[in-house]
């Protein structure tokens, strides 16, 4: 937990038999609560969470419990706004800090976008976005959410058969996106790996250990305009596609280029980064006996 918070991730998520096995002492204020039961009631109000997941089946509790709740809406490739309106039939939306769609979504960062206005329009709630992995593309719908600006971002750490996978979304931004995260980010994140494979042994396969493994762009990553399967099986579980950063916006600056790049790295940290990396290549260029080549 502490790991993953130094990488910078904001809260983290767990269900009751996960918590059950944090030491008493500690610090629940950055910790989400998933419900899976009504017996999670006899937790929830004991301790300070951040919040307190809720999914639709269980929204009749949500005047029972004292803690911010995240609605949680299963789409099922759905309508947004018709499956709001059925939903606020049940209880009263001033009980809820925030809504979380969960679904496989497929949509464009422009189609993403105007799905999260129509929500803003009509409710004025924060919006989270739970991105699955059923088409293989839970990843490039995460980079679609952040770019029409959600308010927060849910995403997996370990195995990324279900959902986005943390390390999965993050290389992928500095594959295709070339947002590269500062070192100590990647240590972070590598050490968050370390530790979930102590706990987990073998079972604990993740895109970064891919990475390392292979040291070359990692095999789950396929351009948009590659073959996929329509129906999930078994090799679409193990992978996730991430469609490409169109080079005509990018050219014309309307691609979010730079404002994805902002929150992997600080502008001081990248300049850092950049004059290392240009120093670097300046050596490597004088070094060179045929500067041709």
């Amino acid at each position: 937990m502490n790991s993953l918070h130094e990488f910078g991730v904001s809260y983290i998520e767990m269900t009751t038999d996960t918590f059950i096995l944090l030491p008493p002492a500690s610090d629940m204020s950055k910790v989400i609560l998933h419900m899976t039961s009504v017996r999670d009631l006899l937790y929830i109000n004991s301790f300070n969470f951040a919040y307190v997941v809720v999914p639709a089946q269980f929204t009749d509790l949500v005047t029972k419990i004292e803690r911010p709740v995240i609605s949680e809406i299963c789409l099922h490739g759905g309508d947004v706004m018709r499956a709001m309106e059925i939903f606020e039939k049940n209880f009263d939306l001033d009980n809820v800090s925030m809504v979380r769609f969960v679904d496989d979504f497929r949509e464009t960062p422009q189609e993403m976008a105007m799905l999260i206005k129509q929500y803003r329009d009509k409710y004025f709630r924060p919006i989270d976005i739970c991105p699955t992995n059923k088409y293989t593309n839970a990843v490039n719908e995460a980079v679609a959410a952040v770019i029409a600006k959600t308010d927060s971002l849910t995403m997996r750490f370990g195995g990324y058969d279900k959902y986005a996978e943390l390390q999965d979304y993050t290389i992928s931004l500095a594959t295709l996106f070339g947002v590269a995260p500062s070192p100590q980010m990647v240590m972070a994140l590598y050490k968050c790996g370390c530790l979930y494979g102590m706990i987990y042994g073998r079972r604990a396969e993740s895109s970064l250990d891919d990475l390392r493994a292979g040291q070359i762009s990692p095999h789950y990553v396929r351009n948009v305009d590659r073959y996929k399967p329509a129906m999930p099986n078994e090799r679409t579980t193990q992978s996730s596609y991430v469609r490409p950063p169109d080079r005509e916006e990018s050219k014309s600056g309307k691609l979010l280029y730079k404002k994805l790049r902002s929150m992997m790295v600080d502008a001081k940290t990248a300049e850092e980064l950049e004059e290392e990396i240009d120093e670097f290549c300046t050596q490597l260029y004088n070094k060179c006996d045929n500067k041709k080549s």
